[in-house]
């Protein structure tokens, strides 16, 4: 994986437990399998680094937890401020995870707070798509407006992306861009955290 990684201290088994039912696609609960995965990617990343000669540096920010579970009414909140209702995959994972600092390298999952059209995150989206002469149709929708921001790096040169379900109905996944001047998409949220998940594994052995 070509950006820097940072790994995570451990976490409640709660966090990965108080959790809601589980994608009926899968076997077992998908969210609560994939928060382990990263956690054990983010704890093999810190001791790789501090036996390859980062030991004296504090690199404690690498094994940040997720945060505690949303509430459905902080997840309804933010469905009502963007305006769309979100897809079951990233509903269940904000029930898990209620947003993520450094969850795989520099990058955070946001939290249903941080989940709103009007953002500092959304302007330098935009600039960064102008400056890459990035159109909407890549990403094939009609508007930069019907992209929600779930996740970004900590110097916001790549973005997380995906939509809402249409027409404010129920659906049971969302495409996700994963954009940082290029664009690579995924079926779902899910397909893009096992993603991550494997590209974390490839690295540093």
């Amino acid at each position: 994986m070509a950006r820097e990684q940072r790994p995570a201290l451990a976490i409640e088994a709660t966090a990965c437990t108080s959790c809601s039912q589980p994608d009926p696609d899968a076997a077992g609960d998908w969210c609560a399998d994939t928060i382990a995965a990263l956690i054990s990617e983010q704890h093999r990343w810190y001791d790789y680094d501090m036996t390859h000669g980062r030991g004296n540096v504090d690199l404690t920010w690498m094994v940040t937890p997720p945060n505690p579970p949303a509430t459905a009414e902080q997840i309804d909140a933010a469905e009502q401020r963007l305006g769309k209702r979100l897809d079951r995959q990233l509903r269940n994972w904000l029930e898990h995870a209620n947003g993520w600092e450094f969850a795989f390298g520099t990058t955070a999952l946001f939290s249903t707070q941080q989940l709103t059209p009007d953002s500092r995150e959304r302007e330098i989206l935009l600039q960064v798509a102008h400056d890459s002469d990035t159109q909407i149709d890549e990403f094939g929708v009609d508007s930069f407006d019907d992209l929600i921001i779930i996740g970004t790096n900590d110097n916001q040169s790549e973005f997380i992306l995906t939509t809402g379900c249409a027409d404010d109905s129920d659906c049971d996944s969302a495409p996700v861009w994963d954009f940082d001047g290029d664009i690579r998409k995924f079926s779902s949220l899910r397909d893009f955290l096992t993603a991550e998940v494997k590209s974390l594994k490839t690295a540093k052995q």
